[in-house]
């Protein structure tokens, strides 16, 4: 503390008045001129800066102002310090996981030694015992970036760290930044300098699963805070400016670059001597990890899904603005930076302690719907160089009464390996995406399952289909159940042109979080998408169409309950759905799924379940059978089944192909057995009309394209009687009587005839065109110009200038009607095939009836 004394002795000491002689006061006079000119700049900056800003962010920092006042009411000691260890509870209410992470290396500001807290304090916050949670210098960064247009990026307090730690997402932003600023200086209110410091370091992120000093210790050098050297403190401190740059195991250069920087402020902050620096800056460090310092495996793939879903659940109460879908890849970049952030900050915090999360998990069922994987998936023996199979596969199930999770089976199920893939693993969907981007959207349009559609590949850009060739026409029901590939690439070229969206739209509002920019292309309907589908995604997309349309988050949580205070801060049944799709194109969708496993050249073929003749399914199989799916739907449960290698390799389609069946199979008549088949349930606004469904929107459609054509027809009607009208008018005009003398006329006479034959409406349609009429008009008017101006002149050219126009005008309009008549007598010949083509089908039938009858 030796440096502080001095420099405070030296300011008492420039506080004395010298006296000075009087050169030096005409030095001083012209010095201070200079300062006050460069002061008054800096206040005219300032005032420019605070008008512009708040013109700019009055409102959102009104809203920001009310929002930090809230949050600051419900800040407590427990948001730092949990005492109660986190707890999972089954559908029965028992424990089935305690976690206990904080609880272990917590250290209090008194145990903690005083280096650590001064190290951080002088790259950090120097002015931390001066301010009360808000520094007035980083006040004025802030305003003056937000001024110039670099953002509202600024220095933060220690107080405003530990804020954005605990309570806020790391969006940046002006509403957050003056949340963040109210919330430090009520924190700064309710508790001492000390137990914000303490607060801070036991909460805040040091990579590699580590949160809080003590346990960043552990971790990177394998013992507690207090037993490391000072440089080992200090670089553990410069860690929390950014964990992945400041690694001292995987960037150690830079780790100790930093480190010897807080050293140095350290000394010149006085809270180290110089002997302490010169000997901690000679020092090295040997950093490395530590896995067995935390206790944080979540080796129950349940258990792993439920904290997964309350971290989410917490996120958004803390406001994080979830996103799907994006306009450019740096904003993709951005908010997967923000999103990593937010969700290890409240990851951690339920590890931590704190909470208890009810959930429907039942060990039972899922030790049973993981054996049917794990003996389904027996065949394959072979290890990689982990132990682990190489041929793996994952399930989810949905309740399609309740929305929830029923089981997430993440993978084999063998020893240790506890990746769960059912909501982790982002996979090719192939041909099972299509009932999601393809077939619904098209129904929401107003297409049956009648529609037919042709499955010839226009060019080169559309893909192949899985039978290599083309089967002409087909039906919506057919193309589904023979996975037409062509088919569906239309159908999501044809839905993003009519319906105005992006190709992935309904994905998004699914909340699937594997979507890319560029996944805005037909190409995703046969699953050529950028990063993939989870499982779960899967099966909650189909279990959406069950539910009329209606999405609801997939989870296996029921409640979440503080144990500070017993306050139930998320109820399972307090979740809104979101409409995605029409009750009828929802039902559409999955009768025509139904055609998968009951049309003869279905691709499920075959697959039969015990308990159910009402069901439906989609199978998927990517470019060399990388990935294989099975996806589908009860009235009482939804099931989504994946195979394949974590590194995608080319599978024997017909035999990984056929477990997933079989998964699925055994899944669905494990969980339909003893309930009563019955079918999905069909919304009032489909019809069945012989043995067609019709749908509101389809009836809805035909209506709007009637009125439209009726429109468009009384449109036409009424502009040409308008232009007979105003012909009319012109021709009266043309026609009056004219002095036989042409050099009586003047110019002006002769230029108001032109401009009237201007006005000439040109009229071309199927009964109509008046060409000839306007010709003799124009002649008339012509001869006129030639007796005034035989060698021509302005006159000729203002005529010539009205006759070139109105001849293109005619070209244009005759050249748009043949285009239509064209349009038409192709949709007739179009006809006429497809008629010829249906008569030779039925004299093909009828030989083939004779010849069966004869044999």
């Amino acid at each position: 503390m030796a440096n502080r004394q001095e420099r405070h002795q030296k300011k008492q000491e420039l506080k004395k008045k010298p006296t000075r002689n009087k050169p030096s006061r005409i030095k001083l006079a012209k010095s201070t001129k200079i300062s006050l000119g460069i002061l008054i700049v800096i206040l005219l900056m300032l005032l420019a800066g605070t008008v512009f800003f708040f013109q700019k962010y009055g409102k959102e920092v009104t809203a920001a102002i009310d929002a930090g006042e809230e949050h600051a009411a419900k800040i407590q000691e427990s948001d730092f310090k949990q005492y109660h260890p986190t707890t999972i509870l089954d559908k029965n209410g028992q424990v089935i996981k305690e976690l206990k992470t904080q609880e272990r290396d917590y250290l209090t500001y008194k145990k903690m030694d005083p280096l650590v807290s001064q190290a951080l304090m002088s790259i950090e916050d120097k002015r931390f015992y001066e301010h009360h949670g808000v520094d007035t210098q980083g006040l004025l960064t802030i305003a003056l970036n937000a001024a110039t247009g670099r953002g509202v990026r600024g220095a933060s307090t220690i107080t405003q760290q530990l804020v954005k730690n605990i309570y806020l997402t790391p969006e940046v932003s002006i509403s957050r930044k003056i949340e963040e600023m109210v919330m430090a200086q009520a924190l700064e209110k309710r508790f001492t300098k000390h137990q914000i410091l303490e607060y801070y370091l036991n909460n805040v992120y040091f990579g590699h699963g580590a949160y809080g000093i003590n346990a960043a210790a552990k971790v990177y050098f394998g013992k507690s805070i207090n037993d490391t050297s000072l440089l080992e403190k200090a670089t553990l401190v410069g860690i929390t400016n950014n964990p992945g740059i400041f690694d001292p195991t995987t960037n150690k250069e830079n780790a100790l670059k930093r480190a010897k920087l807080i050293l140095k402020q350290m000394n010149a902050q006085g809270y180290i001597t110089k002997e302490q620096y010169e000997k901690a800056k000679s020092d090295d460090i040997s950093a490395k990890i530590h896995s067995n310092a935390l206790n944080n495996q979540l080796d129950n793939n349940e258990v792993a899904l439920a904290v997964d879903s309350a971290t989410k659940i917490l996120m958004g109460q803390q406001d994080f603005r979830f996103q799907y879908q994006f306009d450019s890849k740096e904003e993709e970049d951005r908010y997967n930076e923000e999103y990593k952030t937010a969700y290890n900050k409240v990851y951690q915090r339920i590890l931590s302690g704190g909470y208890q999360i009810s959930t429907n998990i039942d060990t039972g069922l899922h030790d049973q719907l993981q054996g049917i994987v794990s003996n389904v998936m027996n065949a394959w023996q072979d290890r990689g160089e982990n132990d682990f199979f190489t041929k793996q596969a994952a399930m989810t199930v949905i309740d399609n009464q309740t929305g929830d999770v029923v089981a997430s089976i993440g993978g084999r199920g063998e020893e240790g390996n506890h990746y769960n893939r059912a909501f982790l693993s982002f996979r090719q969907p192939g041909s099972a995406i299509k009932p999601l981007v393809s077939y619904a959207p098209a129904y929401e349009r107003g297409l049956l399952e009648t529609n037919a559609v042709s499955d010839d590949r226009p060019n080169d850009t559309y893909p192949n289909n899985i039978y290599n060739g083309s089967k002409g026409n087909l039906t919506l029901r057919n193309a589904l159940a023979i996975s037409s590939n062509v088919v569906a690439y239309k159908l999501a070229e044809e839905n993003r042109a009519e319906l105005k969206e992006p190709v992935y739209q309904p994905l998004a509002q699914m909340q699937f979080t594997g979507l890319d920019v560029q996944d805005d292309n037909p190409i995703i309907a046969v699953g050529g998408m950028t990063y993939g589908a989870t499982t779960q995604e899967m099966a909650s997309g189909i279990a959406t169409l069950v539910n009329q349309g209606n999405y609801r988050a997939p989870l296996n949580i029921q409640t979440i309950k503080r144990k500070d205070n017993g306050q139930e801060i998320f109820a399972q049944n307090d979740l809104a759905q979101q409409k995605v799709y029409s009750d009828d194109a929802a039902y559409l969708t999955i009768d025509t799924m139904k055609a998968v496993h009951q049309d003869p050249d279905g691709t499920a073929n075959g697959l039969a379940l015990a308990h159910n003749q009402n069901w439906a399914v989609k199978t998927g199989t990517t470019d060399e059978a990388k990935d294989l799916w099975t996806v589908g739907a009860t009235p009482y449960y939804t099931v989504a089944v994946w195979a394949g290698d974590d590194t995608p390799q080319p599978q024997d389609n017909s035999s990984v192909g056929q477990a997933t069946k079989e998964i699925f199979k055994q899944t669905m008549d494990l969980l339909n057995n003893g309930k009563e088949d019955v079918d999905f349930q069909m919304p009032s606004s489909v019809q069945k009309v012989g043995n067609q469904l019709v749908t509101r929107s389809s009836q809805t459609k035909q209506v709007l394209a009637t009125r439209k054509n009726a429109l468009q027809t009384s449109t036409a009607n009424i502009d040409t009687l308008a232009k007979q009208k105003a012909n009319e008018l012109t021709a009266a005009k043309l026609n009056t009587p004219m002095v036989e003398e042409a050099s009586t006329f003047s110019n002006q006479l002769i230029s108001e005839r032109i401009d009237t034959l201007s006005q000439f409406e040109i009229i071309v349609t199927d009964s109509q065109d008046n060409w000839q009429t306007f010709d003799q008009y124009a002649q008339q008017v012509f001869a006129l110009v030639q007796q005034v101006e035989p060698s021509g002149g302005s006159l000729s050219d203002q005529y010539t200038n009205v006759y070139r126009n109105k001849e293109a005008e005619y070209a244009h309009e005759k050249a748009a009607r043949d285009s239509e008549l064209n349009t038409v007598k192709d949709q007739i010949q179009d006809t006429k095939n497809q008629s010829k083509d249906l008569d030779k089908r039925i004299n093909d039938l009828k030989k083939q009836v004779e010849q069966a009858e004869k044999d």
